[in-house]
């Protein structure tokens, strides 16, 4: 655990030098709440040249190709990680704890937005599930994923609208997505199911993604109680998203493990 903590505090410190010049790129937008190219390039870009020092440092091309293809994860497990978004959409419907926009607002603009988005769960996924597991920890251990997964919710301390409930739950999702790597071994397969989230409750569903408003095709205006809606945070702040997670966490955690995941997980 102390080499987690370690490892993660170096990395803050690092990705936070490296975003000085950045910052003067995307000043005009800092304080926006909705999605900007400027402010992805200057959350994107840091990471990445921290992951690419690290694999150099590391030597980690060749681990990382051998973890980019799954190696064993079942089609229904796929099937239901990516029907979750709709799940929750249908609990928030059904409820009445938001109110649907009656009118479908197709931009071509969002075709670019998956790219982008896809683009960023990787880079999320190669710091906080590939190199964790494969270069930080031998061992993995349920305390190393939670600890882990705090790490990745920290990283989203400042983003806009933040509240206790979306961090909490960013960091069950951090568990989630941990799971889905250690049972198939594919950092590929990870990053699709963490962008198909984002992309479904951003880009089709109308909520914001974890604060940010990014173009959808159908919109949404949250209801009271935010608790149970998720505000302005979007889907992830909200506490029927938090038992749907962990719900499934329970689901992959119990699914038959492959050779890794008997390799890597140590209770």
């Amino acid at each position: 655990m102390k080499k987690i903590i370690s490892f993660y505090l170096k990395a803050f410190l690092t990705i936070s030098f490296i975003s000085i010049p950045f910052i003067f790129i995307a000043f005009e937008d800092l304080y926006a709440k909705t999605f900007s190219y400027k402010i992805w390039i200057a959350t994107f870009c840091p990471q990445l040249i921290y992951i690419v020092y690290l694999f150099w440092k590391e030597n980690l091309y060749d681990n990382f190709k051998n973890s980019f293809l799954s190696k064993g994860f079942g089609n229904q497990a796929i099937l239901l990680t990516c029907l979750l978004p709709f799940i929750v959409y249908s609990f928030l419907v059904g409820f009445k704890l938001i109110k649907v926009y009656n009118y479908s607002n197709w931009d071509s603009e969002i075709i670019v937005y998956f790219l982008l988005i896809f683009l960023s769960a990787s880079v999320e996924e190669i710091l906080f599930r590939f190199i964790p597991y494969k270069v930080v920890v031998t061992d993995v251990s349920i305390k190393d994923i939670i600890l882990v997964s705090l790490f990745f919710s920290l990283f989203h301390l400042f983003n806009p609208n933040v509240n206790v409930i979306g961090l909490v739950n960013v960091a069950i999702a951090g568990v989630f997505f941990s799971l889905i790597y250690l049972k198939s071994d594919s950092i590929l397969l990870t990053s699709f199911i963490h962008a198909f989230w984002n992309f479904s409750i951003g880009c089709l569903l109308g909520s914001n993604v974890s604060g940010i408003k990014v173009i959808s095709i159908l919109g949404y205006i949250p209801e009271k109680p935010f608790f149970l809606s998720g505000g302005d945070f979007g889907f992830e702040g909200s506490i029927i998203t938090s038992v749907i997670f962990i719900i499934s966490c329970f689901f992959l955690y119990n699914l038959k493990p492959n050779q890794l995941f008997n390799k890597n997980i140590n209770e």
